[in-house]
């Protein structure tokens, strides 16, 4: 694994276990909201939404660090990843993550 690898997964992980920020409480809830609005699950769980944000190319990773996921440049990546990936998502298949920024 390469040194940028290892910094983005260690974001990704930092991000996902922060129970105390109320920010990432309310962009966990706005990804799992837009799960159930682009029919991947009728009823995305907290699991759910985590296996949905482990499969986020970095791209989205970095600019939702930087702009939120509630920005709607940020939606619309996640709406295009959502697109690409629509089946693999609905089976909650593995996606390997794309790291090209």
């Amino acid at each position: 694994m390469s040194y940028k690898h290892n910094n983005l997964m260690a974001m990704r992980q930092n991000y996902w276990e922060d129970e105390s920020s109320t920010a990432v409480q309310a962009e966990k809830q706005f990804l799992k909201n837009t799960l159930i609005e682009e029919g991947i699950f009728q009823n995305a769980t907290l699991e759910d939404t985590k296996y949905f944000f482990f499969t986020l190319p970095s791209i989205i990773i970095v600019k939702a660090h930087a702009l939120g996921f509630h920005h709607n440049f940020v939606k619309q990546m996640l709406i295009k990843h959502i697109d690409s990936n629509r089946d693999a998502l609905m089976r909650k298949s593995a996606l390997k993550i794309q790291f090209k920024i």
